[in-house]
């Protein structure tokens, strides 16, 4: 069962960062989805679809090869020490009690946007079930991805409970920093300390682990959409990237490489 999953998550399907008109157009598209069909009284759709702050962010897009559809996305809002926006939106905006106790030290991030369009293509070897939770793991996956690239000090994310549980199956070491809030419907607030990081990547080498050191290799293959995103971006440089050092890291040592090595300050020469 993993080498399928692995294989839908990789081959059948495919993490893109968002860059080109068409791919912004296409997350729009797939919030639109989600207003539609989930959320069709929410009042501010339009600030739902598109707004400031994913000027400030990171946004992947889940694609279906075959057709070339894409089917979800995620958003990474971040803040670092050139940001105009020096909240996250669960501070500024939801107001999560106490929650600027944990957002002093910089670089953090936010989790938000998470967006599945309803109408999946249908999958031979996986139920519909089956289909949405594989393919929610993997739009983690590409949060995971910005965390080895980015070493946020932190990251929040506000979520249902349904969305945690699956995380939670995967080791992935979410800690919960207040009470549930009405926020398109009944949503719990999470940190995730860098402390955590290392950690929760030496628990997650199954499924999600092979599949974010799949597509890290991959970015090593071909690391100029991600160049070309940081050096469009004012807020972003390419000294806060890690990615040079996790591309020697898997020239050194391959698929042995300990994930904690890609987390920590340590230099690939300094690895025994």
């Amino acid at each position: 069962m993993l080498d399928k999953v692995f294989h839908l998550l990789t081959e059948e399907y495919k993490l893109v960062l968002a860059t080109s008109q068409e791919q912004l157009q296409a997350v729009k598209d797939i919030r639109d989805d989600v207003i539609v069909n989930h959320y069709p009284d929410v009042q501010e759709s339009k600030e739902y679809i598109f707004s400031q702050d994913d000027k400030q962010s990171y946004i992947y897009l889940l694609q279906h090869n075959a057709t070339k559809t894409y089917v979800g996305s995620v958003r990474i809002f971040f803040v670092n020490e050139r940001t105009p926006v020096e909240k996250i939106p669960m501070e500024k905006d939801l107001h999560i009690k106490n929650i600027e106790q944990l957002t002093q030290y910089l670089p953090i991030c936010e989790i938000s946007r998470f967006a599945l369009i309803k109408n999946q293509i249908p999958h031979e070897n996986f139920s519909e079930l089956q289909l949405r939770t594989y393919l929610s793991l993997v739009l983690m996956c590409a949060t995971r991805i910005n965390v080895f690239l980015n070493h946020y000090s932190k990251m929040f994310a506000i979520m249902e409970r349904s969305l945690y549980r699956i995380l939670k199956r995967q080791s992935v070491a979410l800690e919960s920093i207040g009470d549930a809030i009405d926020f398109h419907g009944k949503r719990f607030p999470y940190v995730m300390k860098k402390e955590d990081f290392a950690i929760a990547g030496e628990k997650t080498e199954g499924t999600l682990g092979q599949v974010t050191r799949y597509y890290l290799k991959e970015l090593c293959k071909d690391p100029q959409p991600l160049w070309k995103f940081v050096d469009n971006n004012p807020y972003l440089e390419r000294s806060d990237i890690q990615l040079d050092k996790i591309c020697q890291y898997f020239k050194e040592y391959g698929d042995d490489l300990d994930v904690k090595y890609i987390l920590e300050e340590t230099k690939v020469s300094e690895i025994t």
